[in-house]
């Protein structure tokens, strides 16, 4: 608790304090005992004047010794005189009343520490009664918590055993009727399967169809078109009088869209340079050629010709 884990401080701070006002009080005695420094008495004879040296003693004589002088009467000391101790000044005034002060300063915060501490122990007690009686309620009223939270379990077990039967039940017919709705859905999807596979196959045969269809009648328009020009060009050239035989020349010929010829190059010699340059006059001459308006058929098959030419066919 609260005051078991501030012991170790209580005591380290009574240590502290105690050492220093012993500490304090060791220099308040010290500085006391200073400054009251006790003067003894000096004390001193005095002599109204010096008593005479002593003549050294002769050495004996027959004669007879002279009669010794009356000593004169001492006169009696005068009393020592006693110093008083000196006046304390004003600087030692204040240092004793400032010292009085702190030590009054300190005795009152003593006090009030004791007061303090006495009162913090009084709190920690209460706070320590308080405690213990609020851990007394919070065990009593985790005592009748666990009590209610154990029957509560035991009926939540009944519950959930009565439950988990029911479902057990109820899943056992969805799991039968699942498995009825899954094989004729498998049905199902099989006869879909077989019926789009059919639509397919027919979609794809007659796609074939389709395009084959289309590749023979732009084959058909091609190779129309491509008769139609040999034709114009063949009726153009002017065979040389003394060629023998049916000599072939190639050439291949480049359009434009309107059918002008770009450039005619010849691919393979006739073997008559005679008829290969009647061949080349012929398709200059024939220009216009007859080509296709549709753009597309036109760049795949007629962009670049190769035409064939015999003398006679």
């Amino acid at each position: 608790m609260r005051r078991a884990g501030s012991e170790p401080g209580r005591v380290a701070s009574g240590v502290l304090a105690l050492a220093v006002h012993v500490i304090f009080f060791a220099l308040l005695v010290f500085g006391i005992s200073w400054q009251k420094k006790v003067t003894l008495p000096v004390v001193a004879d005095l002599w109204e004047e010096l008593p005479e040296p002593r003549p050294e003693p002769a050495p004996a004589k027959s004669e007879p010794k002279p009669a010794p002088p009356e000593p004169k009467p001492k006169v009696a000391p005068a009393p020592p005189k006693v110093e008083t101790p000196p006046k304390p000044t004003p600087a030692d005034i204040e240092l004793k009343e400032k010292q009085r002060k702190q030590h009054e300063e300190e005795a009152r915060r003593l006090a009030e520490q004791k007061r303090v501490e006495s009162e913090r122990r009084r709190l920690e007690e209460e706070e320590q009664k308080r405690t213990e009686a609020q851990r007394l309620r919070q065990e009593e009223e985790a005592r009748k918590r666990a009590e209610a939270i154990r029957l509560a379990e035991e009926l939540r077990e009944e519950e959930e055993a009565a439950r988990r039967e029911q479902f057990r039940r109820e899943e056992e017919a969805k799991r039968r009727q699942e498995e009825e709705r899954q094989r004729m859905a498998a049905l199902e999807e099989q006869r879909r399967r077989e019926e789009a596979a059919r639509r397919q196959r027919e979609a794809e045969e007659a796609r074939q169809k389709a395009e084959a269809d289309a590749r023979a009648a732009r084959d058909r328009e091609v190779a129309d078109y491509v008769a139609r020009i040999r034709a114009k060009i063949q009726g153009r050239v002017v065979i040389p009088p003394n060629l023998q035989g049916n000599p072939q020349a190639v050439y291949e010929v480049v359009l434009l869209p309107g059918g002008d010829v770009l450039h005619a190059v010849l691919k393979r010699s006739s073997g008559s340079p005679a008829y290969d340059a009647a061949v080349e006059r012929a398709i200059l001459a024939a220009q216009p050629l007859p080509v296709p308006s549709d753009p597309n058929l036109f760049q795949s098959s007629f962009r670049v010709l190769e035409l064939k030419f015999k003398p006679r066919e």
